[in-house]
């Protein structure tokens, strides 16, 4: 200690305590004085930066924009290995989905009708002869869409309807006038035209 004291002059002491002021208010200045115009374009690199230093909240909205992300650093969506599925459902493709209709039959809708009307026949035979093909008489609402498909004004044709008045059974059906307005109606004696219709399918 007596061989440091010597050299504690009041000089000395001064000029230490100078350079750390200038030391301390050179970092000060630095910290304040250093903005974005000063930093060199690529001198801050990814390696350079903390882990973790970049934030989503430090991100501005709408920074990262489609041009600036590369595909190639996105992971493969899971479901992206089965992206088959948008044209084949179960092994199977989309158009076996489609609905359809036999070859002789057209369709409105979801049914399936023939174009042609059969000859004129009771309701009970014509019940019958649409049974033996598998297919049916169809109601009010399908025949009034065949109909509107044909384009064209109807004679009266059998729907699947019937009931009983004063002991009498009464069978419906639906004709079609020149201005293609509808007509419904029941007999209980007449013979009509009739369409077998069934349902589509895939």
């Amino acid at each position: 200690m007596s061989r440091i004291r010597p050299h504690l002059t009041y000089p000395n002491v001064m000029s230490t305590i100078a350079v750390f002021a200038v030391l301390a208010g050179g970092t000060a200045w630095a910290a304040s004085k250093i903005g974005t115009d000063q930093i060199k374009n690529g001198a801050v690199t990814a390696k350079k930066l903390h882990h973790g230093a970049v934030t989503t909240k430090k991100i501005k909205d709408d920074a990262v924009t489609g041009a600036k992300a590369k595909e190639a650093s996105f992971d493969q969506v899971p479901d992206a290995t089965h992206a088959d599925n948008a044209t084949n459902l179960d092994g199977q493709p989309a158009s076996d989905y489609r609905l359809h209709c036999p070859s002789d039959l057209d369709r409105a809708g979801d049914i399936c009708y023939e174009v042609n009307p059969r000859p004129a026949a009771s309701y009970t035979n014509a019940l019958k002869a649409c049974a033996l093909d598998q297919r049916r008489l169809p109601d009010e609402g399908e025949l009034a869409l065949v109909f509107d498909h044909l384009g064209a004004p109807q004679d009266a044709q059998w729907v699947a309807g019937h009931w009983r008045e004063n002991n009498s059974t009464f069978t419906a059906f639906i004709e079609e006038n020149s201005s293609r307005q509808l007509i419904p109606g029941g007999t209980n004696g007449l013979n009509a035209a009739f369409r077998c219709v069934t349902s589509a399918t895939n």
